[in-house]
């Protein structure tokens, strides 16, 4: 074995860096949960019935095998000349080389007015089993931010419970960083359907009892109210141990923080200005953290974002950039599938229950725009 690493947290970023190191390391991995990590994007569906341990990446015999040492109190405090991290617990974990994938936490912000019930956020499994036992008796729900957490939480919600449910989105249109606005109009009007009223353009200000009250006047039925706005870094286990921080801890282009013998991966990490929240980098950062921790001297290129979504039953692709110049090549009342171009070459592309031209769209970016392309295969 080369030597001691821990890595903290269990998430995608980590459990992928512990997984890369476990064949050459004595590896560490510090959950901070009394789960095995699970897969965080899923975690409506406890709300929906399906146990947290359903939501698992791998059993525990998995670790095992790896000879992975997992470990479930959180991790306290980092210390930085004597190479340790210190966990609640009071278990103390010596260390070569230390990764922090310590994710992100849910924004909540303060509303006017009073609430008899509890305002929920969704990011943890404990979260999930805790709106889960709310739902219980009551008989509807706001979620504050439409994008994919927050409509996927809705849709559930909606489906399982049978109750209505509001999704409150500020910007004009929901899921605006993936899709376009007539795209994501036409998955509003298939959400509706569904029992999710989506109020767009408008901020919640105040709640009391079972009502949440909107910025245009409008007064939202909301006996659960869930917070979906986004998250932010979890930084202060690094601040605290007086790495540079930004918005997310800070690294160079070879995941490494301010100390050379500590690295940063996954929604923690801040890259050139740059925040990552997709699984898609989660994965990545974690096999290249590993890859340069044994020896590789190239930096990591993040690759482009996409997303592959399924909003209540719906498919949703976004790929590449979207621009300016749309080419819509066929609509209708429950499909959609535009191509966005830039002096005639795609850019990317938007796919509404039109996910059979994926591979199409992917292999067209980068090349001229020809429709006929596409025709062929829907």
């Amino acid at each position: 074995m080369n030597g001691k690493i821990v890595v903290i947290g269990g998430g995608i970023a980590g459990v992928q860096a512990a997984a890369s190191l476990a064949d050459k390391w004595e590896v560490s991995l510090v959950l901070g949960e009394d789960y095995l990590p699970y897969y965080r994007m899923r975690i409506e569906e406890i709300i929906s019935g399906s146990s947290p341990e359903s939501l698992y990446m791998h059993p525990a015999v998995w670790y095992e095998e790896k000879g992975i040492k997992l470990y479930r109190s959180p991790a306290s405090s980092i210390d930085r000349e004597n190479h340790s991290v210190a966990l609640e617990d009071g278990t103390k974990l010596q260390y070569d080389k230390l990764i922090i994938a310590t994710g992100s936490s849910a924004v909540v912000f303060p509303l006017e007015g009073e609430r008899s019930k509890a305002v929920f956020s969704l990011r943890t499994a404990d979260d999930a089993i805790a709106i889960k036992n709310a739902l219980s008796d009551s008989s509807t729900m706001a979620v504050i931010g439409g994008g994919l957490l927050g409509l996927e939480l809705a849709c559930s919600v909606a489906e399982h419970f049978h109750i209505p449910v509001s999704v409150i989105e500020s910007s004009e249109y929901i899921l605006p960083r993936q899709l376009d606005r007539a795209s994501s109009m036409l998955l509003q009007g298939s959400l509706k359907k569904r029992g999710v009223e989506v109020h767009a353009a408008v901020s919640a200000v105040r709640a009391d009892c079972h009502t949440l009250y909107l910025s245009d006047g409008t007064a939202v039925p909301a006996d659960v109210l869930c917070f979906s706005v986004g998250v932010r870094p979890a930084v202060s286990l690094a601040a605290s141990a007086f790495l540079e921080v930004g918005k997310g801890i800070l690294v160079d282009d070879h995941l490494r923080s301010s100390d050379p013998d500590i690295y940063a991966i996954g929604d923690a990490a801040e890259m050139d200005g740059r925040l990552f929240g997709l699984a898609l980098h989660a994965r990545e950062m974690g096999s290249k953290a590993a890859a340069i921790i044994n020896g590789d001297d190239s930096p990591y290129v993040p690759s482009d974002s996409s997303a592959i979504l399924k909003v209540g039953g719906i498919d949703v692709v976004s790929l590449g950039q979207m621009t300016d110049d749309a080419a819509v090549v066929f609509d209708s009342d429950s499909s959609r599938f535009t191509v966005f171009c830039e002096n005639g070459i795609v850019k990317g592309a938007v796919m509404i229950n039109s996910k059979q031209l994926m591979a199409s769209a992917r292999k067209a970016i980068g090349s001229p725009f020809d429709a006929a392309m596409f025709k062929e295969k829907r």
